[in-house]
């Protein structure tokens, strides 16, 4: 006879089950695009959430079946089907970078819902020009670091404590099939524009070396200092992504999107460090950090980086009124800062 702890948690376990199998999420939904990003991040996400892909689009026609018999949907090399099909509420884009643009004005006129990957678009006038356009707001562009469970964490710790300054390193490997600044820097830029709000350029330095860049970059948000290296002249088998904000009560130190740490300021009386006395340790606290030993969802790195959160959030938003934390015209300080950054 099973006892009463036993049944308790297979209840729970049960109740868990059935919330997965039965997602809130009903509308049609198409998706432009095959490339490795897609069919890595993006496309599983989909699965997990339970929404429902009526078409997917892509260039190759070569590919049609193979797409309809991995996925079980219409695919098909023509965006005005999708866009023609009253059925399809919301359409996600995630093709090469260069082709964004026309697909979002594309879509922006028929009227549906739009979830484009970043970059939307090259260069600031076609971002004015895609606003202009985006009169319902229907458009979510894919900088999911702000849907990360990490930064609305970070974001929260610091309305509260109020940030001083902060350094950001983000070293990748060369990138000689696209623009860094677009396509790679711009998520670290968009980030601290999310949480610092916009930045104006002390000092910047360039160097371009072998087909890599660097920047390092002095920036003011106001009263808050950043100092920034952005590189693709390192390693993508050791890339490294770290934000280190100091506040009046401590510092937080942001590694790889997986772990978020706080270590407070050690305490002072008279303006003497207690340190210093031998009458105070800093100890730190992980607020939030992945587990690898638990393969649950909130430890796969779809959900710390914010992949699973920002698909989420456009299927909520098309279907439940959600909140989005990434229209078009939120991107009008990442633009001007990466502008900003090249001499």
């Amino acid at each position: 006879m099973r006892s009463p702890i036993i049944r308790l948690i297979q209840h729970w376990r049960s109740q868990r089950n059935l919330r997965i199998l039965q997602p809130p999420y009903s509308a049609c939904y198409a998706f432009v695009g095959v490339g490795s990003h897609a069919l890595q991040n993006l496309y599983p996400v989909l699965q997990f959430l339970g929404i429902r892909l009526k078409y997917i689009c892509c260039q190759s026609p070569e590919k049609l079946p193979l797409i309809e018999r991995r996925f079980g949907v219409t695919a098909t090399t023509s965006l005005d089907t999708i866009l023609d099909d009253d059925e399809v509420a919301g359409v996600l884009v995630c093709t090469s970078p260069q082709s964004h643009y026309e697909i979002c004005s594309r879509v922006i006129a028929s009227g549906k819902y739009l979830f484009i990957e970043k970059p939307p678009c090259q260069t600031p006038d076609q971002l004015e020009q895609l606003i202009a356009q985006d009169k319902g707001q229907m458009t979510m562009v894919g900088m999911q670091k702000r849907y990360s469970p990490l930064i609305r964490m970070l974001q929260k710790r610091l309305l509260k404590n109020k940030p001083i300054s902060y350094t950001l390193s983000f070293h990748t490997g060369t990138y000689p099939e696209g623009n860094p600044f677009t396509e790679l820097f711009i998520h670290p830029v968009d980030l601290v524009s999310y949480l610092f709000g916009e930045a104006e350029i002390k000092a910047v330095r360039q160097v371009d070396t072998d087909g890599t860049t660097t920047v390092q970059a002095l920036v003011s948000h106001g009263e808050v200092t950043g100092i920034m290296e952005l590189s693709t002249a390192y390693s993508w088998t050791t890339p490294k992504e770290s934000l280190h904000i100091n506040t009046r009560e401590g510092e937080y130190r942001l590694e790889q999107m997986e772990r978020l740490y706080h270590i407070p300021h050690p305490k002072r009386v008279a303006g003497i460090p207690l340190e210093k006395l031998g009458l105070f340790t800093a100890s730190g606290q992980a607020l939030i950090e992945r587990d690898n030993f638990n393969p649950l969802i909130t430890n796969n790195q779809l959900h710390t980086q914010g992949f699973l959160p920002e698909i989420k959030a456009f299927a909520d938003m098309v279907e439940h009124s959600g909140k989005n934390l990434s229209p078009l015209y939120c991107m009008r300080n990442t633009y001007k800062f990466i502008a900003s950054l090249k001499p």
